[in-house]
């Protein structure tokens, strides 16, 4: 007796019949007859991946002899490798992800924070966020290179450049961000600076005391185009193909950029506290007290100007809404709330999504009144004199209707009186 597996007439019908089965196949990487090599040098000559795919599977040995399903699998598999393909996926907010990182910063307040704090190109603006750069990222897009953004950080550098390095910025867009630490503006001691020299020397007068500004020096130094270093030039010469000398070529050409126009800390706090260069507009989003973060970052706002304070939670912004009208700094103060809820709109099934989100936070905006001649016009005195003046004619002439009631009704009285006394005679 001998099995079905190895019957010779059987494998003889199956052929005939055309099917076939992987028994006979051997994984020894000796089926394919083109090389490694030659797949490379087809990639790097820009042969389109399905003419790859058709020379591999005609230079396969064993793929004839495969299955249906192990054909599909192997071309399958070559595809994915040789011809990739990409696919526009709808771009899933950082709120669904994480939105605790953000601070519950949804995009239809993100959207109101931009839109009252008037942000447009041209106009310089002032914020301090905890929401890993989503509105430094947004408010340079809307920008879009002209003006400034004094983006405040706390710490030893910038923790959301990676989020900003998402935004697909550009240089000019990238170069309008201004980078300055908190302690240069919500310190105690945070003085009004000289503006740093010109100069080649990069020396300041401060008082009877010199600041040397030795970034503004080493920056000075910089010549552009920079010549080549022996020992750079010979690096360059030992690479094997000119598209690496093309990388690295480029690479040194934005790192050059990047330091012929990085501001220095004493530039950067001149911008600040220049009295005839005022911020246009302060957005404030941060986890720390808003009230006392918004009173030191104040007085570098010009006259007239909005402001925009993002919270989580609404008792920071009420204690923060009282301080600004005891003060009398600012008018138009508003503490909003947003409700946001999106919809599934198919046919015959347009419902709202299931899962939404609570809250998107709470916004206070407002704008700033003249420490000097600028005066809250509705103040309480002013307020009771309007209530006063209201009252005043509306009490006269809620009177007078009272009065013509009364007449009217005692007129009706009179009438019926003298009805009745004639009936009777």
């Amino acid at each position: 007796e001998h099995s079905e597996e190895n019957d010779p007439e059987r494998e003889a019908e199956m052929a005939a019949a055309g099917y076939s089965d992987n028994r006979n196949l051997v994984d020894n990487n000796t089926a394919q007859g083109i090389s490694y090599s030659a797949v490379t040098e087809m990639r790097e000559q820009g042969i389109h991946g399905s003419e790859i795919v058709a020379a591999l599977i005609e230079n396969s040995a064993t793929f004839d002899a495969k299955t249906e399903f192990s054909k599909a699998k192997y071309i399958k598999r070559k595809q994915m490798k040789y011809q990739p393909r990409c696919r526009m996926v709808r771009c899933t907010s950082y709120y669904l992800k994480e939105p605790r990182k953000i601070m519950n910063l949804r995009e239809d307040t993100l959207a109101q924070i931009l839109a009252y704090s008037n942000i447009c190109a041209g106009c310089q603006v002032m914020v301090y966020e905890n929401c890993m750069g989503i509105i430094t990222g947004a408010l340079a897009q809307r920008m879009g290179g002209y003006g400034k953004i004094i983006s405040l950080y706390q710490g030893q550098q910038m923790s959301f450049t990676e989020m900003i390095a998402r935004f697909n910025l550009s240089f000019a867009e990238n170069h309008s961000i201004k980078w300055l630490h908190t302690g240069e503006v919500l310190a105690d001691d945070a003085a009004r600076p000289v503006a740093p020299s010109t100069g080649g020397a990069g020396v300041v007068e401060e008082g009877s005391e010199e600041v040397v500004d030795y970034e503004l020096a080493d920056r000075e130094q910089l010549v552009w185009p920079c010549p080549l270093q022996p020992h750079t030039r010979t690096y360059l010469e030992n690479m094997s193909s000119d598209r690496d000398r093309a990388d690295f070529l480029a690479k040194r050409c934005s790192r050059f950029a990047r330091k012929l126009t990085r501001h220095t800390v004493l530039e950067a706090r001149e911008w600040v506290h220049d009295p005839n260069r005022l911020c246009s507009s302060i957005i404030l989003a941060t986890k720390y007290d808003p009230t006392a973060c918004l009173l030191k970052m104040l007085p570098h706002l010009a006259p007239s100007c909005p402001f925009v304070v993002y919270s989580e939670f609404i008792e920071p912004l009420a204690e923060c809404f009282r301080e600004l009208q005891r003060q009398n700094l600012a008018i138009n103060l508003r503490l909003t709330d947003t409700w946001y809820r999106e919809y599934q709109v198919l046919p015959g099934r347009t419902h709202p999504n299931m899962n939404m989100s609570q809250s998107g936070g709470f916004i206070l905006a407002g704008v700033k009144l003249c420490p000097i001649t600028g005066k809250n016009e509705l103040d309480d005195s002013v307020v009771k004199a309007l209530k006063a003046q209201e009252k005043g004619p509306r009490g006269r002439q809620r009177k007078k209707s009272k009065e013509a009631k009364k007449k009217r009704a005692g007129g009706g009285n009179e009438s019926r009186d003298s009805k009745r006394s004639r009936k009777k005679k």
